[in-house]
């Protein structure tokens, strides 16, 4: 487990420096909607902001799969289909340890220290996962969703399936979008020997 923490460490950072960068973007979004007084733009433009953060994960999980496909196919590296969901596990440790506190400070009377440091845990919490502040805002049963301990878990969940099936498909070679996606030699000497006729024809 060791040799894995130090091999995808980088990994996991950046897909949690991913997760910031988009974070901020998000609240932008939710405190310009919340300025005009929009919800359903703040909906929405969450919506777009969490769309294009699992984007990016799975654009860089992907990578990370394709570049272990090459020792996975030659039997130099031991194939582990989960790596991708232990690697986001790894990245998203602080938001699981913030909806663990959430979730423990939940239970007690108000006014307490223990209170006090659950709030705090959830002001850090939608600050670094801002992308889904809109839709946190939604009001169900009387609260918005913020107030439930259980939104911070499950916000975490999408993040875990992206990288885990991201990684996946890299390992097999599979992908949806080719955006970001970087090109492997193969196809960047296929593309210019077509280039090259191309040329040649005119």
């Amino acid at each position: 487990m060791r040799d894995f923490m130090q091999k995808h460490s980088y990994n996991a950072v950046r897909l949690f420096i991913n997760q910031i960068a988009i974070s901020i973007f998000g609240l932008v979004l939710a405190i310009a909607c919340g300025k005009v007084e929009n919800d359903t733009l703040k909906i929405i433009t969450s919506g777009g902001a969490i769309i294009f953060y699992l984007f990016l994960t799975y654009a860089a999980m992907w990578e990370v799969g394709s570049k272990d496909k090459f020792g996975i196919d030659n039997g130099t590296k031991k194939a582990m289909p989960l790596a991708g969901l232990y690697v986001a596990l790894l990245s998203n440790s602080l938001n699981l340890l913030l909806a663990i506190v959430i979730l423990a400070c939940n239970f007690v009377p108000e006014g307490t220290a223990l209170y006090t440091a659950g709030a705090l845990a959830k002001v850090i919490a939608l600050f670094i996962e801002g992308m889904y502040t809109g839709l946190l805002s939604i009001d169900v049963g009387g609260m918005s969703l913020n107030n439930y301990w259980l939104s911070y878990f499950v916000i975490i969940i999408p993040s875990l399936i992206t990288s885990a099936l991201a990684y996946w498909c890299g390992t097999k070679g599979y992908h949806f979008s080719k955006i970001l996606i970087p090109e492997n030699p193969e196809d960047a000497e296929i593309r210019r020997e077509k280039k090259k006729a191309r040329k040649k024809e005119q």
